[in-house]
C-alpha cells in the first residue's frame, strides 16, 4: 500500500487537519474497524444501515492512526491521535483513490466492467500480465465506489500494471469509477439483461456499461467484444486505438473454437497473429473460455506477450463459488457456482449442462435470480421452460421466485422436481435427493446464500479430492 503523509492524505481527501502531525506517515486505509491495521486510516463513512462515526473509538482501539470524519467526535480522547475533517466521507475516500491514481508511476492502469464474467477475466488478465511484470489487481470483489478507491489506495509500491474491475448498480456510478481509475486500456466483456430492478431496458444496461468507452482518454485502448452488438455500439463512443476480439473474420483475436464442458475445464482456440492458440483451461464452461478470451484480448492492448500469456492462464483455478469443481462420494461430481446468478449466466451453464455426459443425471439446484424488477416472475418461468432442453434430470429449486421454475419445469415434463423456501432447508436434505454419478449444478443470486447448500453437500458424500 502507498505510505502517504498526513499532509498528502488531507491533500488527497480535500479536507481540513483538525489534529496530528502532517509529516507522520500512515500506510493502510479501511472503512471496517474489524479488519483496520494498527498505523492505518479509518473512514468514518455514513451508511443506510449504520454510522461510521460510531465506531472512530473502536478505531482508536484498533490502533488507527488517524480517521476521516464527518464531524468532531464527540470525545477526542477516545479518537485516533489524527482527524481529518470532510464535508463527506465517502466522496473524500473517492478523492483520495483518484490521489493515487494520478500519483502512482504505473505502466497501464486497465479498467473492466460488463455485466457477466467481469471477476474471473480480471483473475486471468492478471495471470497473463504476471508472466513478466508485477500486477497489483481488485481483491475479491471491491468493485464499487467504496471498493475501488480501496483497492487503488492498496496499491503496492513495486506494482507495474493495475488491473481494476468497475461494477455498477445503476447509472452513472461506471463514469464516477472511469473518472476516477482513469485507464489506459478499457475492456466491457459483455452486455446482459442483469440489474434489471435498477434498469429499465437492456439500452439502458448498455449505456451505463458503455460510460467506460465515453470516458476514457482518446489514446487509451478500448478492448471491443465484437460478438456482442451491445457492446459494439457501446464502443463506438470511443475515437481511439481498439483491439478486438470475437468470431467475425477481422477480429484482431479470432475466436476458432470452444470445447464447452466443465471437466477437466473449457478449451479455448483462437488465431492471433498468423498462429492458432489452444489453451487448456482449469476453469469449466463456455463462459470461462469467452472470459479467457477477452483477458488475453486485454494483453495484447496491454503489449504483453500472448501466448505466455495463455500459458499462465492454464494455471488459473476457479475461484469459490464461480465453477469450483468437487468430486464427491457416490462419483457425485459437483460444480459451485453459487456466487451469483442471472438470466444469461444460468442460460450458459445450462448449455454446459446439456453437452455433459455424465453417469447419472444432470441435476439442477437453483436459487432465486435477484434484481430483475417487474421481469422477475417472467424471467423465473423463462427459466423452467429451457431446462428440457438443456436434458435436466431433476430440478431442486430454493425461493420464492424460483418456485415459478418450479412450477413451470413440472409442466414442461422435468422427471423430478423439488421445491425449498430457503437455502437452509434446502441443505439440510439435500444429500438425500442425489442418486449415484449425478453432475449436480449449484446456482443462484449471493442474497440467496447457496454457498450452504454446497457446504451440506461437501460435508455429507465427503469429498474425495
Amino acid at each position: 500500500m502507498p505510505e502517504l503523509r498526513l499532509a498528502e492524505l488531507v491533500e488527497g481527501t480535500g479536507g481540513n487537519l483538525l489534529r496530528g502531525d502532517p509529516d507522520s506517515v500512515v500506510s493502510s486505509y479501511g472503512i471496517d474497524t474489524r479488519r483496520l491495521k494498527p498505523g492505518g486510516v479509518f473512514f468514518a463513512l455514513k451508511g443506510t444501515r449504520t454510522d461510521g462515526h460510531r465506531f472512530v473509538a473502536e478505531a482508536a482501539r484498533a490502533g488507527a492512526a488517524a480517521a476521516v470524519v464527518e464531524r468532531e467526535p464527540d470525545d477526542l480522547g477516545q479518537a485516533p491521535p489524527a482527524l481529518i475533517k470532510v464535508e463527506d466521507a465517502v466522496a473524500a475516500l473517492g478523492h483520495c483513490g483518484s490521489w493515487v491514481r494520478r500519483s502512482a508511476r504505473i505502466e497501464k492502469w486497465i479498467a473492466m466492467t460488463g455485466s457477466t464474467g467481469k471477476t474471473t477475466t480480471k483473475e486471468l488478465t492478471a495471470a497473463g500480465l504476471a508472466v513478466n511484470r508485477r500486477v497489483h489487481r481488485t481483491p475479491g470483489n471491491l468493485n464499487n465506489q467504496l471498493g475501488v478507491p480501496l483497492t487503488l489506495l492498496g496499491l503496492p509500491g513495486d506494482a507495474e500494471m493495475a488491473v481494476i474491475e468497475l461494477a455498477t448498480s445503476g447509472p452513472g456510478e461506471i463514469a464516477e469509477l472511469t473518472r476516477m481509475t482513469d485507464p489506459d486500456i478499457g475492456l466491457v466483456t459483455n452486455i446482459r439483461t442483469v440489474h434489471m430492478k435498477t434498469f429499465q431496458s437492456i439500452d439502458d444496461v448498455a449505456a451505463a456499461k458503455g460510460e467506460l468507452f465515453g470516458l476514457m482518454r482518446d489514446d487509451a485502448v478500448a478492448v471491443v467484444n465484437l460478438d456482442d452488438v451491445n457492446v459494439r455500439v457501446q464502443a463506438t463512443r470511443h475515437v481511439g486505438p481498439r483491439v478486438t476480439f470475437g468470431q467475425h473474420v477481422s477480429a484482431d483475436l479470432r475466436l476458432e473454437g470452444i470445447e464447452n464442458r466443465f471437466v477437466p475445464g473449457a478449451v479455448l482456440s483462437f488465431h492471433y497473429q498468423g498462429e492458432s492458440i489452444r489453451v487448456q483451461l482449469r476453469i469449466g464452461g463456455g463462459h470461462a473460455a469467452s472470459n479467457a478470451l477477452a483477458a488475453l484480448a486485454t494483453v495484447a492492448a496491454a503489449g504483453g506477450d500472448v501466448r505466455a500469456a495463455a500459458a499462465a492462464m492454464e494455471q488459473v483455478e476457479a475461484g469459490v463459488g464461480r465453477g469450483q469443481v468437487h468430486r464427491l462420494a457416490r462419483n457425485i461430481l459437483l460444480v459451485d457456482d453459487s456466487y451469483n446468478s442471472s438470466p444469461p449466466a444460468l442460460a450458459s451453464v445450462l448449455e454446459t449442462l446439456r453437452l455433459s455426459e455424465p453417469n447419472g443425471r444432470r441435476v439442477l439446484i437453483m436459487g432465486d435470480m435477484l434484481e430483475l424488477g417487474p421481469m422477475k416472475e417472467a424471467l423465473h418461468r423463462e427459466a423452467g421452460r429451457r431446462l428440457g432442453a438443456a436434458g435436466i434430470g431433476m430440478l431442486v429449486a430454493v425461493g420464492t421466485l424460483a418456485q415459478e421454475t418450479a412450477e413451470t419445469a413440472r409442466r414442461t415434463g422435468i422427471d423430478e422436481v423439488h421445491h425449498y423456501p430457503d437455502s437452509a432447508r434446502c441443505a439440510e436434505s439435500i444429500g438425500k435427493l442425489l442418486g449415484d454419478g449425478d453432475l449436480v449444478l449449484v446456482k443462484g443470486s449471493r442474497g440467496t446464500h447457496m454457498g450452504r447448500v454446497v457446504r451440506a453437500l461437501i460435508a455429507g458424500p465427503g469429498e474425495s479430492h
